[in-house]
């Protein structure tokens, strides 16, 4: 019922209300009809008049008659209308108004979180007069950030018609706005201004910008260098007090440069141990928060180098006699720990190399010359140009030859006044030899040799430089360097020069046509020579025969083949060896003795007729003896074909039995002879006879001679055979035929153990009967042998 009075009465106060703007003569009323609104003047419809609508029609338009409608007028908080006659400089204004008034937010914005607030959201009613209009009851919308929360969800709670708003307040409302419309039927108010909440918490987790890089949870920096700026931040409402501190490696706090939240640029060394960010929020003894940056603080310091055991300084040498010891330690400090290596300047080659601390230590057993020179220790490390210290090592040694050098030891040289031989002798000496020191030995005396001192490329190589004089042949020889009388090194210096022209060069003619030429052989320069023996004809000189030295001061001869007699003949001689020839040749002129009377040339031709008869008559006399030597040894040859014949019969079977000690008497009177043999016995003394039989038959007579010969030689080689079995022990049998045709017996006494008895008498085996004869017929003749071909004779 309130609510139908409130209608008409609003309808009514639409209709009744006028407005007339002072000096103008329109008067303007509106009326409200289907949520437009009516707007009506004073004047004659028939004109036309000015309107202006604000905040609906940009600018002023012309109406004709004296009224106009704003459609859909509920929409709008207000509309302000203007009118006036074209006649009339004023015109009349009518505010309307119908949508609630713009909506305020209360409640308490800074909390802290985790408490609940309560915004609430006041409008009041335009539609009605003031005091009607505390009788409406209008209803609202929240959005938050904009959107409209229609429903209570878990975290925000609404009270009736939507007034108040409840929730718990986190540090995320911080980041919300909140706002809210009143509604009256259709008519809806502007939304409110928004509003924040401002939840105070404490700081969490603080905040550095830029972010450091850590390794292994550090900030890595070098020595003297900078870092910065950084600025700490805490999320802490109110904002938190920010302080910045950094603490040595004592753990002492200092306060560090800053302004506010930013610490500003800091020059680091290795006793700042970490930075610290401080946030108080209150109270700055309780409620305060810390975030701590670890520093790594990295640099590498200059080496430390001891001695045997003493500080090595750089501008002086350490002097150290050739086979000490050397003590070397180097002490490089750095973080992280450095890599230390020891090494020669001047050289690729690294002596020693730490693989872990600060410390690097190196002995040297035996110095020697090579060790001289300035050594280096270097610190390495990464992200750090190398430190070194540089240390002279200074050791002296002894004058001695370099052998890591090619030294030429054979020297060839030709001689004479102007002569010298070059000699460099690589040395090894420290400190450097002196020339005064260095004496040349040789084949001549008092020698006065010059020489000079060279440095190579290092400090203790050097050469001695000397050069030799070569006047004559006397100073070729072996040569021997000594420094204060110490041998260094022999060389040896060889003849190397062109022959000397030969000497004494002669010639004679010895025969009609014929010429005898001679000389003397000289100095060869050191090489083989040879001479060369020249003839001038009408084309120049030709070369007529090379030939070979026999020595110096030989006699060397040429004979010349046949000549033109009573011609005159030009001769040139020289020496040669690989070098060249001698320097001058030895040049003679020879007449060819002429042609003798004829009684000569009889008589030598007499004289080569017989010559040649008697060597023809010589030559025959060997060719009768050959013939007759080939058939005397045919005839042998069938002799003992026959021989053998006769062996091979069954019933011609020889025995022999042998009596020692009969033996002994009659060696000289047997027909069968057996030599002496070496006595061969066993455990039980038992003597065996060993037989070996022979027949031969008697070929002619003259084969008797060459019998003879043979048994002497059979005897004499028996005669070595059993002197040979008696050295070696081993057995010894033969076999031969006396002039007589009988058979020689050589018998071997062989041990054979049967009887263990060693007292047992020796037993000669064939004791029973000790003789046996054999007769030969020599009348027999053997069956004639085919000729064997001349090659198996030859065999």
């Amino acid at each position: 019922m309130i609510r139908i009075m409130q209608s008409v009465f609003f309808t009514l106060v639409i209709c009744a209300r006028v407005f007339k703007t002072q000096g103008s003569s329109l008067s303007i009323s509106t009326r409200f009809k289907d949520g437009d609104v009516i707007f009506m003047w004073n004047g004659s419809s028939s004109d036309s008049y000015y309107v202006a609508i604000s905040d609906l029609r940009g600018g002023v338009f012309s109406v004709n008659g004296s009224n106009h409608t704003v459609k859909n007028a509920i929409g709008y908080e207000s509309i302000t209308f203007d009118v006036a006659a074209k006649s009339d400089n004023n015109s009349s204004r009518i505010t309307y108004k119908g949508n609630p008034s713009t909506p305020n937010i209360t409640g308490v914005f800074n909390i802290s979180v985790g408490n609940t607030t309560k915004l609430t959201c006041s409008s009041t009613s335009t539609s009605a007069p003031d005091y009607y209009a505390k009788l409406v009851n209008l209803t609202y919308k929240w959005f938050v950030n904009d959107t409209y929360v229609q429903n209570p969800n878990g975290e925000i709670g609404f009270s009736e018609r939507y007034r108040d708003m409840l929730f718990t307040v986190t540090k995320n409302h911080r980041y919300k706005q909140y706002s809210c419309e009143a509604r009256e039927k259709n008519r809806v108010s502007k939304r409110s201004d928004p509003v924040q909440i401002n939840p105070l918490y404490e700081p969490g987790i603080l905040s550095i910008k830029p972010k450091p890089e850590l390794y292994n949870g550090k900030l890595t920096v070098k020595e003297g260098e900078t870092i910065g700026p950084y600025i700490c931040s805490a999320d802490c409402n109110p904002p938190c007090k920010i302080k910045w501190r950094y603490k040595d490696t004592a753990d002492k706090l200092y306060d560090a440069t800053s302004k506010g939240h930013q610490l500003s640029i800091q020059m680091v060394n290795r006793s700042i141990s970490l930075l610290q960010c401080i946030a108080i929020y209150v109270n700055e003894t309780s409620d305060k928060k810390k975030h701590n940056i670890s520093l790594d603080i990295q640099y590498l310091d200059n080496p430390v180098v001891f001695i045997n055991d003493k500080n090595g300084e750089p501008n002086h040498s350490v002097e150290i006699r050739e086979g000490g010891q050397l003590r070397l330690s180097c002490n490089v400090n750095g973080n992280p720990v450095p890599k230390i290596t020891l090494q020669k300047v001047a050289s690729d080659s690294k002596i020693n190399q730490s693989t872990s601390g600060d410390w690097l230590n190196h002995t040297m057993q035996s110095l020697q010359c090579s060790n001289i020179g300035t050594y280096k220790c270097t610190g390495m490390s990464p992200g750090f140009n190398n430190t070194e210290k540089m240390f002279r090592i200074n050791v002296t040694c002894d004058t001695r030859l370099d052998y890591s050098l090619p030294m030429k030891t054979l020297y060839g040289s030709k001689s004479g006044q102007d002569i010298k031989v070059t000699v460099a002798v690589p040395v090894i000496a420290n400190p450097p030899p002196q020339k005064s020191s260095v004496t040349w030995f040789g084949p001549v005396e008092n020698l006065g040799i010059a020489s000079t001192v060279s440095q190579q490329d290092v400090s203790y190589k050097h050469r001695i430089n000397s050069s030799i004089p070569i006047l004559n042949q006397n100073f070729f020889g072996n040569y021997t360097l000594k420094y204060n009388m110490t041998d260094v090194v022999t060389i040896t210096i060889n003849a190397e020069d062109v022959p000397q022209v030969p000497r004494n060069f002669t010639g004679y003619s010895y025969a009609s046509g014929y010429i005898n030429l001679t000389w003397v052989s000289g100095f060869d320069g050191g090489k083989e020579q040879h001479f060369i023996l020249s003839i001038r004809d009408r084309f120049g000189w030709q070369e007529l025969a090379n030939l070979s030295d026999p020595g110096q001061g030989r006699v060397v001869h040429y004979a010349s083949g046949r000549l033109n007699a009573g011609q005159e003949y030009w001769y040139q001689l020289k020496s040669c060896n690989i070098i060249n020839c001698s320097k001058e040749s030895a040049n003679i002129t020879i007449t060819a003795k002429a042609e003798p009377r004829l009684s000569v040339l009889l008589d030598k031709t007499f004289v080569i007729g017989a010559s040649s008869a008697v060597v023809i008559l010589i030559l025959t006399i060997v060719f009768v003896l050959i013939i007759l030597k080939r058939k005397t040894a045919l005839n042998r040859q069938d002799n003992q074909q026959e021989g053998a014949e006769i062996a091979d019969q069954p019933d011609v079977v020889l025995y022999a039995a042998v009596d020692k000690s009969a033996f002994q008497k009659n060696q000289n009177k047997a027909d069968v002879v057996a030599e002496a043999v070496p006595e061969k016995k066993d455990e039980n003394d038992t003597l065996y006879a060993v037989v070996e039989k022979k027949t031969t038959t008697e070929a002619n007579p003259s084969a008797t001679k060459k019998e003879s010969e043979q048994k002497n030689k059979s005897k004499k080689e028996r005669q070595e055979g059993a002197t040979a079995a008696e050295a070696t022990g081993a057995s010894a049998t033969s076999r031969n035929v006396n002039q007589d045709g009988l058979i020689y017996i050589d018998v071997d006494f062989a041990k054979k153990p049967e009887n263990p008895d060693k007292n047992e008498k020796p037993k000669i085996h064939g004791e029973e009967d000790r003789t046996e004869y054999t007769f030969v017929d020599f009348s027999k003749r053997a069956p004639v042998v085919k000729e064997k071909p001349k090659k198996e004779e030859e065999k």
